[in-house]
């Protein structure tokens, strides 16, 4: 009978063992998981981070576009020199990113300076690429919402509603003043799309878009 007793009691203690080691590793693989999700968040928080600083960034190129668009003696009825960036027209399909599916019928914008790389209509150039914060560069394009380059009553262009009476800031009139409506060729009511892409840290790139009427 002790001799029963005892082997008993041994058998008991070595599955003790490989229970305790059973839960010891699987609190090192708990720990490893919490240790890589910490770091995943760390590196999705950072990315985010960068991504709103680059979006943010933007904003200063859009007001440099703005800034060109309502500089007295701007021929704002025909296409800008090469470098500036700036289309009388809004072309059919374009796709500012370079992700549409459609890549036989596309126009694409030269942002990596590559010639767009890939299939496409016309290759459209933006301005060149400046520095406007701390790791932060940008250019733009500015598209006139209009179907062809020229006037404004032969070019089909988007013009905003009118009324025969009231104030009229709120209609799309424009006074002239500032010379936001004395440039060459600029008519007012005219729609501006300003395209702006930001290259940031760590390759990363934000896009945004601004409508605009002058």
């Amino acid at each position: 009978m002790k001799t029963t007793s005892r082997a008993s009691r041994g058998h008991q203690k070595g599955a003790s063992l490989i229970f305790a080691m059973i839960t010891l590793v699987s609190m090192m693989l708990a720990a490893i998981a919490l240790v890589r999700s910490v770091d995943s968040g760390s590196r999705i928080l950072g990315n985010i981070g960068f991504q709103q600083d680059a979006t943010a960034a933007a904003e200063r190129a859009t007001r440099a576009a703005t800034t060109w668009l309502t500089t007295d003696g701007r021929n704002l009825t025909a296409n800008s020199a090469p470098g500036e960036g700036f289309y009388a027209n809004a072309p059919a399909n374009l796709d500012v990113t370079g992700q549409l599916g459609t890549p036989a019928t596309r126009t694409l914008v030269n942002w990596g300076g590559n010639d767009c790389g890939g299939s496409y209509v016309a290759c459209l150039e933006p301005t060149s690429a400046a520095a406007i914060s701390d790791g932060n560069t940008a250019k733009y394009v500015i598209f006139r919402l209009c179907q062809s380059p020229g006037a404004i009553g032969t070019s089909n262009c988007a013009q905003p509603l009118t009324s025969s009476g009231g104030d009229p800031s709120h209609n799309g009139g424009c006074s002239g003043g500032g010379g936001k409506c004395a440039a060459t060729g600029s008519i007012s009511g005219q729609y501006f799309r300003i395209v702006v892409r930001v290259t940031g840290a760590r390759d990363t790139t934000s896009f945004t878009e601004t409508i605009v009427q002058y």
